[in-house]
């Protein structure tokens, strides 16, 4: 039953998404999160540019939301919304908060990768090109 439900969320999330993004400039992204213990965290991330702002959706293999945020372009701040239940710590999601804003502004001047020093946390992106007739290459 909860598996239903999660797949339901996940549906939603994915519609509201999609139509956000035919209005607004959308970047999606093949997308992996590696600690320096071996831990990762791997799927596609989607980054919606709304006026100010940028809305950001990472989704893991199974479809299910790990990080959802907002990152304001003018105030450089990001504000985290949905973390997965395994990464809900003050601590973690602090410095979340703080790789997201270095991630979205190098990803705004091209870069496709970041390497958190400190924690030695690495995010990894590659772009995915959809063609004319939907598929993705």
């Amino acid at each position: 039953m909860r598996i239903l439900a999660q797949i339901c969320l996940l549906c939603i999330s994915m519609l509201l998404c999609g139509k956000t993004a035919q209005h607004n400039e959308a970047q999606r992204y093949r997308t992996v999160i590696t600690m320096e213990n071996g831990a990762a965290i791997s799927g596609i991330s989607i980054f919606v540019h709304e006026g100010g702002e940028v809305k950001g959706c990472l989704f893991n293999e199974f479809g299910v939301t790990a990080i959802e945020f907002t990152y304001d372009t003018t105030r450089h701040k990001v504000k985290l919304h949905h973390v997965i239940k395994m990464l809900d710590k003050w601590y973690i999601k602090r410095v979340l908060r703080k790789d997201l804003r270095c991630v979205i502004e190098g990803l705004q001047r091209g870069e496709m990768s970041y390497h958190n020093e400190r924690r030695h946390i690495s995010y990894e992106f590659s772009p995915i090109n959809e063609s004319d007739d939907g598929a993705t290459q």
